[in-house]
């Protein structure tokens, strides 16, 4: 696949350092080894602790997901709120605007989702189980930014969308803290306000995009592709009704 564009107009990229960038192919690649790695790494490092000893073998699984999951929560909040409040690029055109940096950030959470997915359907596999909803919100998120990539619009809403992952760190740590029998410390109560407070935000964002594309619908009908419009529409419903 070619190489992403330049970094000399990218804030972001000059920020850390990054001058030039594999094909998308290498960055989805790099983004699904390194969130495995991040999950075996995680079990390296609860091994010792007697809190991950005690768990189900489920448990464990889940435990070290969280580790990823939690990364990936991370990398997403910081280049949302990068492009919201630093670099107003994307908002320029929500259907065609896109930075090297952006570019990047899709092809990672493509990567981090096609890790989601065979995690998700390994463990149902193994432990005979199935989720329709979770495995629906996985495979929509999986195909939608993957539409994104090929088509190289929409990077706006893309950006912005994977905000609501603000919530995961939290949300994580909250599992992680209940296992603990950590529940009834000010630490996992704080963490619950501050989670509570996060998923009204997500709400308002989602409330926010549709705004925004109501605002932009000319544009949006005359230059996004159909499949673009589709995923962004159906996921946009999913997640705010």
């Amino acid at each position: 696949m070619a190489l992403l564009s330049s970094t000399e107009s990218d804030p972001l990229a000059q920020l850390i350092g990054i001058t030039a960038i594999p094909s998308k192919a290498a960055v989805i690649s790099y983004s699904a080894v390194v969130s495995f790695a991040v999950f075996g790494l995680s079990y390296f490092i609860s091994f010792n602790s007697s809190t991950y000893r005690s768990l189900k073998t489920k448990e464990k699984v889940f435990w070290c997901l969280a580790f990823a999951r939690a990364l990936f929560g991370v990398f997403c909040t910081f280049t949302s709120c990068w492009y919201i409040f630093v670099d107003p690029t994307l908002f320029e055109d929500v259907v065609m605007a896109s930075t090297f940096s952006s570019h990047f950030a899709v092809d990672v959470v493509v990567g981090f989702f096609i890790f989601e997915c065979t995690a998700f359907f390994s463990s149902n596999i193994i432990f005979r189980e199935f989720d329709m909803a979770l495995a629906a919100h996985r495979l929509l998120s999986l195909l939608g930014f993957c539409t994104v990539v090929y088509s190289e619009k929409a990077h706006f809403f893309s950006t912005l969308s994977i905000l609501n992952e603000m919530t995961t760190p939290f949300s994580c740590l909250c599992w992680m803290l209940i296992k603990a029998k950590l529940a009834h410390t000010y630490v996992w109560k704080i963490n619950q306000i501050i989670l509570v407070h996060l998923f009204h935000c997500r709400t308002l964002l989602e409330g926010y995009l549709f705004l925004m594309s109501y605002r932009q619908w000319d544009n949006i009908i005359t230059n996004m592709p159909w499949y673009n419009f589709v995923f962004l529409y159906v996921f946009l419903s999913l997640a705010f009704f």
